[in-house]
């Protein structure tokens, strides 16, 4: 009977002897992930009454993480708007120089100023599309639609293309000073959204995003500001600008023979350009100032976000050189304990016969 008493007490201690080293292996890599890290595994349960302290400033510290996230990518958007507008300018700029030289009795030069003005509304129509994962930056809430038609693309909503919504308000080239007259009006009540025929209105041929009078694109920068992001194809700058380069590309003012109507027509074509350059340069500027706004609040989120992580630091960092002793002292007593338990294992009822 004694013999069996022994051997369940070996038994008994060889289940406790298991049992420590699990619960050294568990305390071990719990230390070693506070030698790593530098913060304590279990801050919460070594903070006490202070681990709602701890508490509140991780979710400051996410709120301001979610916040440097957002107006990082907002700020990207915001510097691609101001590159696109940029970019429309430049073309824009390079034809009003060739307009400007552009010889009133027309010539080889008005040939080119056809080409380059067919080239520049292209460009106008490539770089308002630019965009990110979020959609068409210059489309306002209509982020999911490309804003400017393709300039010979038929759009299915009147079934005419822009180029053909121009031939058809000019209404072939004008030869009399009534003739640019009244072409001219025409466009500009087209731009303008205010022409007779819907298929001639700006936002209904040429324009595909939201219309004039939406709520502009807004965001959440921090806790107390918001900012708008009111960039849209529709704009009258780029109205202006795309009308001057359609009356230059739509008609060769070499083929107008009468010298007045010749004049007056570029003139107005250029004045058309003159206006879109104005405003474009408007437009960036009020891009440029957002975006140092933003870059300002983003800075300052920064900044905060490392005061944040000594606070945290404070609260839950860890003592290394401690971390490290209690490593130490772990691994030798785990060492200890598995050596008493191979040894354990080892027994059997013979070594009590």
């Amino acid at each position: 009977m004694s013999d069996i008493s022994r051997t369940v007490s070996t038994a008994l201690h060889s289940l406790r002897q298991r049992e420590t080293t699990s619960r050294l292996t568990s305390e071990l890599t719990q230390v070693s992930q506070e030698l790593s890290t530098g913060l304590k595994a279990r801050p919460y349960d070594d903070l006490g009454h202070k681990s709602s302290d701890a508490i509140a400033i991780r979710m400051q510290v996410a709120r301001n993480d979610g916040f440097i996230t957002s107006n990082t990518l907002l700020d990207r958007r915001f510097l691609a708007v101001e590159t696109s507008l940029g970019a429309i300018r430049d073309a824009g700029q390079a034809v009003m120089e060739q307009a400007l030289t552009a010889t009133v009795s027309g010539g080889p030069s008005s040939s080119y100023l056809t080409l380059a003005a067919r080239s520049a509304l292209d460009t106008v129509i490539q770089r308002a599309a630019v965009g990110d994962s979020s959609g068409y930056l210059m489309a306002g809430t209509r982020s999911d639609v490309n804003p400017l038609q393709a300039w010979d693309e038929v759009n299915p909503r009147t079934g005419e293309s822009p180029a053909e919504s121009v031939d058809h308000m000019i209404g072939g080239t004008p030869q009399t000073i009534a003739d640019v007259q009244t072409a001219i009006s025409r466009l500009k009540a087209g731009f303008d959204d205010n022409a007779g025929f819907a298929g001639h209105n700006f936002e209904q041929t040429f324009y595909n995003g939201a219309p004039s009078g939406s709520p502009p694109l807004t965001s959440r920068t921090s806790e107390t500001q918001t900012l708008t992001q009111g960039v849209q194809a529709n704009d009258p700058a780029i109205r202006d600008l795309m009308r001057g380069l359609a009356m230059l590309s739509a008609v060769d003012a070499g083929d107008i023979m009468d010298t007045e109507a010749r004049e007056a027509w570029l003139s107005e074509a250029r004045s058309a350009i003159g206006a879109g350059l104005e405003g474009l340069v408007d437009l960036e500027t009020v891009t440029g100032l957002k975006r140092a706004q933003l870059q300002d609040t983003l800075a300052a989120q920064q900044s905060r976000g490392q005061f944040l992580d000594q606070e945290t630091l404070k609260l839950e960092g860890a003592d290394q050189y401690d971390a490290a002793t209690r490593l130490t002292q772990l691994q030798n007593q785990l060492d200890s304990s598995f050596a008493v338990t191979a040894r354990l294992s080892r027994l059997s009822f013979l070594n009590y016969l």
